[in-house]
């Protein structure tokens, strides 16, 4: 809630004015949902990255009305019923999607009549090559399905026919939505990652198998003139007493301290806790950072993160 707070007042500082309250209104929404995008996303994985978006553009929807509890609980769960029909002349879908269509068919009126249509000889043709097709979603449905039916439910549709496919479909309804910045990740940004932290806000870097942000913070310390303010000690057995030095002096003087390489020193990591729970803003330089790196480790604090 903190850094929700934080992020926000700042949008409401440097996202563009103007006078017009609903005009004012628009920008703010168009503003907050793209910087917290990029905020956010330098602290997820990349696998992570189009769920959240996903995740978005979905809330948003359901605020507005535009996906009913009923369709939301339908894409996520499926439907609460069991069905024991199948009729035999539908030889190109299995039983689950039949039963799938019939879920459907209960959780939104727009569904009705979905599941004889797959058995109407003039729909036929179409859903199996729906069935069949490596992009599915980009087949138009049948005339009255694809008029009738919202973005997400065709989402729902694609879910229950060719479950499969579901990450093209994501994709292609978070562009629609949101726009295609929110299907694309935000490049490495760590002037944008220092802007946004706080001098009791440190910025921690998990690292992967040969990552090295170290040259990118000497830069970024340059460019700031912070190259003679930047102390970088790598931690390890016995190192801990002197990053806790570092970080006391950096409190006091407004440096900036990086200490390497925390999954080595989990001992030390419950003092390092300590001293964040105990930090008073009011009483520190508000030119102070503190920087992190580690491996993913269970022994990294989690108050810390």
């Amino acid at each position: 809630m903190d850094f929700f707070t934080r992020l926000f007042s700042r949008r409401l500082d440097k996202s563009e004015q103007s006078k017009v309250l609903e005009e004012r209104l628009q920008i703010l929404l168009n503003d907050v949902t793209e910087s917290f995008y990029v905020n956010i996303c330098r602290g997820l994985f990349e696998k992570d990255k189009l769920l959240y978006s996903f995740l978005n553009a979905t809330a948003i929807l359901r605020k507005a009305g535009d996906i009913s509890p009923d369709e939301w609980s339908c894409y996520l769960r499926g439907s609460p019923n069991d069905f024991s029909s199948f009729p035999n002349e539908i030889e190109y879908i299995s039983e689950k999607v039949y039963h799938g269509l019939l879920g459907l068919e209960e959780a939104h009126f727009s569904f009705k009549d979905i599941s004889k249509s797959l058995a109407d000889p003039g729909d036929a043709e179409t859903w199996k090559r729906i069935m069949l097709s490596e992009e599915p979603r980009a087949i138009n449905l049948p005339p009255l399905f694809e008029d009738r039916l919202s973005a997400f439910q065709k989402l729902m549709l694609l879910r229950v026919l060719r479950e499969g496919k579901l990450m093209q479909g994501v994709k292609a309804f978070v562009a629609t939505e949101l726009g295609p910045k929110f299907i694309e990740s935000p490049p490495f940004d760590l002037e944008g990652a220092g802007n946004d932290s706080t001098n009791t806000t440190p910025v921690i870097f998990v690292l992967s198998p040969g990552a090295d942000p170290i040259p990118n913070l000497i830069a970024l310390a340059k460019a700031k003139g912070m190259s003679e303010r930047l102390k970088i000690l790598s931690l390890g057995q016995g190192q801990g007493p002197i990053a806790a030095r570092l970080v006391d002096q950096g409190q006091k003087t407004g440096d900036w301290v990086c200490l390497q390489n925390c999954h080595l020193s989990a001992s030390w990591m419950p003092e390092l806790e300590k001293v964040q729970e105990k930090q008073d803003a009011n009483l520190m330089h508000p030119e102070y950072r503190l920087w992190l790196t580690s491996m993913p480790s269970s022994s990294f604090p989690v108050p810390v993160l």
